[in-house]
Order: C-alpha cells, then sequence, then structure tokens
C-alpha cells in the first residue's frame, strides 16, 4: 500500500487491511490536484460519506437524548455535521495534513476549510466501503461523540453574522455589509467568497459553499480581527 494509505489508517486507527486500498487515497485528493496529475478526486466519495456521516449523527442523536424534539436534534446535526465542526476534527486528529491539493489552492490557507471538512466525509466513505457500514459507524461515532454532547449543551455556536451584528451596533453604531467577491465552480459545487465590511473597512473574508456559509466564516474572521471570540 502507499505511505498514503498507510498514515490514514493509523490516523483513523485501523488495523486491518483493506480491500480497496485505492479509496482512501481518493478520498484524500482534491479536484485540483487530480486534474494536475490526471487521478481520481475524493468528490463522489464525499457525497456517500455526506449521507453516512449525517446518519450517524442523527442516530446517535436520536438513541442518546430521548427527549429532544425534533427541531432541536436538526439544529444538533447541522451544527455537527457543518464544515467548521468537520473541518476542525480533521485538523485535530492530522488528517488534513494528508490532503493532496494542487498547486492553486497551496498558497491560501482561507480555502482549505472547506477541503478539510470535504475529506472528513469523503474518508469516512472509504471506510465504508472497505470495512462496512458497522466500522465506519463506530469511527465516526468515536470522533463525533464529543461534538455531538457539545452541541446538545449548546457549548457549540456557530450564528458568527448574529454576534457580529450586535457587536457593530454596540460598538460603532453601524451593520456589517456583506460582498460576494467570487462565484467559483460547476454549478451543482460552487464555492463562493465573501467579505464583510464595517465603518467602510474590509473586516474579514470567508468561503463556502453556499452563500450563507461564506457569510458566516466572514463573520467568524471579522470577529477573530476585531475581538477574540
Amino acid at each position: 500500500m502507499k505511505e498514503l494509505v498507510l498514515k490514514a489508517l493509523k490516523i483513523l486507527k485501523i488495523e486491518d487491511v483493506p480491500p480497496f486500498p485505492h479509496y482512501f487515497e481518493w478520498a484524500l485528493t482534491h479536484s485540483s490536484y487530480a486534474n494536475e496529475n490526471g487521478v481520481p478526486s475524493y468528490e463522489r466519495l464525499e457525497f456517500l460519506g455526506d449521507a453516512v456521516v449525517g446518519l450517524v449523527i442523527a442516530h446517535q442523536t436520536f438513541e442518546n437524548f430521548p427527549k429532544m424534539a425534533e427541531g432541536d436534534m436538526a439544529k444538533v446535526k447541522a451544527v455537527v455535521g457543518s464544515e467548521p465542526v468537520l473541518s476542525e476534527v480533521s485538523k485535530e486528529i492530522g488528517l488534513s495534513k494528508l490532503v493532496l491539493i494542487g498547486k492553486s489552492l497551496r498558497s491560501s490557507d482561507d480555502s482549505l476549510e472547506s477541503i478539510f471538512a470535504d475529506i472528513f466525509e469523503s474518508t469516512m466513505a472509504a471506510i465504508f466501503l472497505n470495512f462496512g457500514f458497522e466500522k465506519a459507524y463506530s469511527t465516526v461515532e468515536g470522533l463525533l461523540k464529543d461534538k455531538i454532547n457539545a452541541a446538545t449543551q449548546k457549548k457549540i455556536f456557530f450564528d458568527y453574522k448574529t454576534m457580529l451584528q450586535e457587536y457593530t451596533q454596540d460598538k460603532y453604531g453601524t451593520l456589517p455589509e456583506y460582498l460576494l467577491v467570487e462565484e467559483k465552480g460547476p454549478s451543482h459545487k460552487k464555492i463562493y467568497t465573501f467579505k464583510v465590511i464595517v465603518n467602510g473597512q474590509i473586516c474579514g473574508k470567508g468561503m463556502g459553499k453556499s452563500k450563507k456559509a461564506a457569510e458566516q466564516e466572514a463573520a467568524k474572521d471579522a470577529l477573530k480581527r476585531l475581538k477574540k471570540i
């Protein structure tokens, strides 16, 4: 097996030999690298992994919090399955260090956050395809258990736009403005970039798979610059 696959298995604490090791290699390959080197990317695996991860989060929430209302369960699933959380987990376990990216993205750390979230999902799909759902389930559960508990206790909070609005109104008596500065990718795989302006000054920048997600990232960046969060 290739060294990349061996490193991924070590991070995931999987000792069994995968029958289809190439799935792990594909799971860590961004389209920019794939296009430059003529190899498959993680995009199809990410599609499958998103479903696997979402089901585990939903089931764990359903089982462990029997009195939680459907609407609250949906919020927990949305938070734990969000780009910031999955990206954070990828970085915490070291999976983010293995991703293969093209030369065009290597100079921009901001653009990597969504990629780190994507490879979490695609790697879970690789586990599913190699070892079955039970192994994939236990892996996702182990990696996201603390995040699920934190979300149910509302210790994970991502409404940065509201936080920024309250902060700027209190400090400057004005509201932040969001400006779309870039929209790239095919129609089914758009990446948006927004800047947020406070008092005529650009205070933050963010990227996301939706305009709302990009605005949240821009607001988060602005809050980091304006105050510690």
